[in-house]
């Protein structure tokens, strides 16, 4: 399996798990808020003994409450769930996750759209 779908996937499981509706696209959202798994950039992290991965996964925060609280309010349950957390993904020893930024940004529609980026570790098993 290639590394950014297992990724993607065991974001996808722990993020689910703290009872947020999350997608890879927007458009999927048919209800407010939810949480977006953006993109993940990959770069070679290899040792002598070991093939690893650097990554950097954007995971989005959509939400049209009246306040930034509700997108600060999620951004810090997934905090809590991922920054020096353990991931299950597949085919790979998960290293190290932590988050490296946040923001909240005021949306053209009037809504909020949290970014939070985390950055991780991971080498393949053999």
């Amino acid at each position: 399996m290639a590394g950014e779908v297992a990724i993607q996937g065991a974001l996808f499981s722990a993020l689910s798990a703290l009872g947020l509706r999350v997608v890879d696209r927007g458009k999927q959202a048919a209800e407010w808020p939810y949480v977006e798994i953006g993109f993940i950039v990959m770069n070679p992290f290899d040792t002598a003994r070991a093939t690893g991965t650097d990554y950097l996964a954007r995971i989005h925060v959509r939400s049209r409450s009246e306040s930034m609280r509700e997108a600060k309010e999620i951004q810090g349950a997934i905090y809590d769930r991922l920054h020096r957390g353990a991931l299950t993904i597949t085919g790979h020893r998960h290293i190290l996750i932590q988050r490296e930024r946040s923001e909240v940004l005021d949306a053209p529609d009037g809504s909020f759209h949290g970014v939070c980026e985390y950055r991780g570790l991971m080498e393949r098993q053999p």
